[in-house]
């Protein structure tokens, strides 16, 4: 059986219409074959099938959801795939098969806006195993089921800092009963310090403090000891659709502060957004009300960051971002800082410096608001 890692969604056992009516022509799904027929298959052993989904009608056809509705213990589709589809167009699933010897049904359940088939069914079958006797009166214990991990995040695409989503494992299933849940962050952003959250199944509240992509991991085990294979869920961490100005840097007990210039800013004038001034606002810019006002939300002092300063809307202008070792910190060697910039959701800068001058305030890059060109800087520190 071959598996994919993928993001997944996990999904109750019923799926409910939508109305969307078609404008111009009506669309048409077909499935292939159906029912879907796998046969007899030994005890403890998979089998694969490869079904198509078709529109033959004469507009799009737009499928929202799919699952395996009943017979999920037994039966997988292993990739679904949700979309429009152009007429004429098609696409092929795979759906496993895992035998536990008895005779099985099940079915898939497929929302679309035909018309004719808004929420289709297609059936799912398998025989029963012939037992033959050889004569062996000896008793042998059946194979035992590996645990499956069925895993989420929701919501899939989050605002760094300002909002959180949740890790979901709660759709894993086992014949026997799971005992743990192992949730784990394999991958994210450089700089990113946040953890995975505590719990069971689900873990909740999970924020993201820089943005990028974050690579959740789940693996749970059963009763029997038995461990299954692991379940990939990707949460996308965005950077806002304004001016977003992140730092953080290598090694602990030096503070770093990030700082702001608005266009023709001055250092440590209101001009000037930093820790004095700015956490979580305070300062008044432009003239467009507070969307244009600059905030200081993320501010570290013993770690390594991140920093984070942002403008939901910022004025037209040249903004300068400038990185101040702050005297007196405990560590006073060479440190690597990276500032990272980003317009409109999109990086537009980034860059790594090593710093290593106490109290010294050092130039990083310019940016013109609003066609996001960018000027690094250097020189002597101020």
């Amino acid at each position: 059986m071959v598996l994919f890692l993928l993001t997944v969604a996990c999904m109750d056992n019923t799926i409910t219409s939508i109305k969307d009516p078609p404008t111009d022509g009506a669309p048409r799904i077909q499935v292939d074959p159906s029912p879907v027929d796998f046969g007899i298959v030994p005890a403890g052993e998979s089998s694969a099938q490869i079904i198509t989904m078709s529109s033959l009608g004469d507009a799009n056809l737009n499928v929202t959801a799919m699952q395996i509705g009943n017979g999920r213990e037994t039966f997988t589709l292993l990739e679904p795939i949700v979309g429009s589809f152009e007429p004429d167009s098609f696409a092929e699933l795979t759906i496993t098969y895992t035998s536990d010897g008895s005779e099985t049904t099940g079915d898939l359940q497929i929302l679309s806006n035909d018309p004719a088939s808004p929420n289709l069914t297609v059936p799912l079958l398998a025989g029963a195993e012939v037992i033959v006797d050889t004569g062996d009166t000896g008793d042998t214990a059946p194979p035992l089921s590996q645990p499956v991990a069925v895993c989420s995040v929701d919501p899939t695409s989050v605002l760094a800092i300002h909002e959180s989503a949740d890790w979901i494992g709660s759709a894993s299933y086992d014949d026997g009963s799971i005992v743990s849940y192992d949730w784990t962050l394999i991958s994210e952003p450089a700089g990113a310090t946040s953890t995975m959250p505590g719990g069971t199944a689900n873990r909740r509240g999970f924020t993201p403090d820089v943005a990028g992509e974050y690579v959740g991991q789940l693996v749970v085990t059963d009763n029997d000891g038995l461990v299954s294979e692991p379940c990939l869920a990707t949460l996308e961490a965005t950077a806002g659709d304004g001016l977003w100005v992140e730092m953080f840097w290598t090694y602990s007990g030096d503070d770093m502060d990030l700082h702001l210039l608005d266009d023709g800013g001055v250092l440590t004038t209101d001009s000037d957004c930093y820790y004095a001034n700015c956490t979580w606002g305070g300062l008044n810019w432009g003239t467009g009300g507070p969307t244009d006002d600059p905030i200081l939300d993320l501010d570290d002092i013993p770690g390594t960051g991140p920093e984070n300063i942002n403008i939901d809307s910022p004025a037209r202008g040249t903004y300068t971002v400038y990185v101040h070792d702050y005297p007196g910190s405990v560590y006073s060697g060479r440190n690597d800082v990276t500032v990272n910039v980003y317009l409109g959701g999109v990086m537009v800068w980034t860059d790594t410096r090593n710093v290593n001058s106490e109290g010294c305030y050092e130039p990083f890059v310019e940016v013109d608001v609003p066609g996001g060109s960018t000027t690094s800087l250097s020189g002597a520190c101020r």
